[in-house]
C-alpha cells in the first residue's frame, strides 16, 4: 500500500491534466476559464470518446484506488474515513462522467437522463470536496510529522469551498471555479501520497536499524 500510493496518485492526477490540455487542443474555441471540463467529453464533442474512456475513466479509477490505499496506510479515525470517502466520491465523479456524458454544452434546457446522472455525481463529488479536505486536515493533526499536510488540507478545504460557492453555470468564470476545486483536491492528494511514501521509507530505515542492532 505504501509503495503504490504515490505512483497511483501521480498517474491519476496526470490523466486529469492531460485530458484537460489535450482535450482542449482538439476542441476549437474551448475556454478553460468559461467552460466545464465535462464539455470536453460531452455528447458530440470533437474528442468525446477518448476524453471519456482514456481520460475520465482511468483518472477516476486510479484516484478511487488511491483513496482506498491511503485509508489503509494512514492512522485510522472517523475523520480520516470521512475524508477519504470524500476523495472517493470526488473521484467517482470522473468514472460516472465516462459512462454518463453531459449533453452538448452541459447546460441543456431539458436535461437528458445521462445529463441528470452526470450532474448529480459531479455535484456530490464537489460538495464532498471541502468536507473531505476539512476532515482530513483535522485528522492529519494527529499523524506523525504531518503538520504541513494538515495545513495544506485546511487550505485545500478553503479553496475548494470558494470554487464550489462560485460554481454557477451562468458564470463566465465557471471553468475557473471548477478548476479551483480540482486543483485543490488533487494537490492535496499528491502531497498525501508523498507523505505516505516518505513515512514508509523512514519506517523501513528504522526497522532495518533495529534488525541490525
Amino acid at each position: 500500500m505504501h509503495r503504490l500510493a504515490f505512483p497511483v496518485a501521480a498517474v491519476g492526477a496526470l490523466f486529469v491534466l492531460l485530458l484537460c490540455l489535450l482535450g482542449a487542443l482538439g476542441y476549437p474555441g474551448y475556454s478553460h476559464v468559461a467552460q466545464f471540463m465535462s464539455e470536453l467529453g460531452a455528447r458530440g464533442a470533437p474528442n468525446e470518446m477518448w476524453v471519456r474512456f482514456l481520460g475520465f475513466l482511468p483518472a477516476g479509477l486510479l484516484l478511487c484506488f488511491f483513496a482506498w490505499l491511503a485509508r489503509g496506510a494512514l492512522p485510522g479515525s472517523g475523520l480520516a474515513t470521512l475524508g477519504f470517502i470524500g476523495i472517493g466520491t470526488f473521484a467517482a465523479g470522473y468514472v460516472v462522467a465516462a459512462f454518463f456524458p453531459c449533453d452538448p454544452g452541459c447546460r441543456p434546457t431539458i436535461a437528458s437522463f445521462s445529463q441528470i446522472i452526470h450532474t448529480a455525481a459531479g455535484l456530490a463529488g464537489y460538495l464532498m470536496a471541502p468536507i473531505g479536505m476539512l476532515a482530513l486536515a483535522i485528522a492529519a493533526r494527529r499523524w506523525p510529522d504531518a503538520s504541513r499536510l494538515s495545513a495544506a488540507g485546511f487550505l485545500s478545504a478553503a479553496v475548494s469551498a470558494i470554487g464550489l460557492a462560485t460554481l454557477s453555470p451562468e458564470s463566465p468564470y465557471v471553468g475557473l471555479s471548477q478548476r479551483l476545486i480540482e486543483a485543490s483536491v488533487l494537490s492535496w492528494v499528491l502531497l498525501c501520497a508523498f507523505y505516505i511514501q516518505t513515512r514508509a521509507k523512514r519506517d523501513a530505515v528504522v526497522e532495518s536499524t533495529r534488525v541490525v542492532e
